[in-house]
């Protein structure tokens, strides 16, 4: 089946595999049409390298846009930092009193904030059986204690290590490419 994008005739990789076994003969396992074979074989590494380029690009972009972020990131904490430094100040300044212009008005208003020592309260929280006053966090698998522990020989039930493969991707410059094809 032939895909239209965009007024573009395209082969999928799919068609591409089949065309290729359509090249060898079923039974003695014979090449047939080797010209065929060579345009399809040539067809087939040029779409598998345009997905390669295209995972590289799009990894690429992806890590501009997460730097960006992080630069995003770090300029919006030093402008917090900078309002709540002026916050302070006015604070201090004004020290509940109300301030007030045509175009700002600053004012006071009674708040509570509690104040816990942690280690201190949970040792007293814990002794006094108030555990209703605490929060404990789902416990997780450390993965990587796991794996050691199997590697190492023990046998933990529920847990195994499955083999699996890391797709690679990397450039290849062009003086590299042309010593492999003398």
């Amino acid at each position: 089946m032939l895909c239209r994008r965009g007024g573009l005739i395209t082969v999928t990789l799919y068609e591409i595999d089949n065309a290729i076994l359509d090249c060898v003969d079923d039974e003695t396992g014979e090449v047939i049409d080797f010209d065929k074979l060579d345009k399809l074989t040539m067809q087939r590494d040029q779409k598998l390298e345009g997905a390669a380029l295209a995972v590289k690009n799009l990894t690429a972009e992806a890590e501009a846009i997460k730097a960006e972020e992080k630069r995003l990131a770090d300029r919006r904490k030093v402008l917090e930092n900078k309002a709540e430094g002026y916050k302070g100040w006015l604070s201090n300044t004004l020290a509940g009193e109300k301030f007030e212009t045509a175009r700002v008005s600053c004012r006071f208003k009674s708040s509570q904030k509690t104040v816990v020592d942690d280690n201190k309260f949970c040792a007293w929280a814990i002794s006094h059986d108030r555990d209703d006053l605490l929060i404990y966090a789902d416990p997780k698998p450390d993965k990587n204690k796991i794996k050691a522990a199997v590697k190492a020989g023990e046998s933990i039930p529920t847990v195994s290590i499955e083999k699996s493969l890391s797709l690679s991707i990397k450039s290849v410059s062009y003086t590299h490419l042309r010593a492999h094809e003398t």
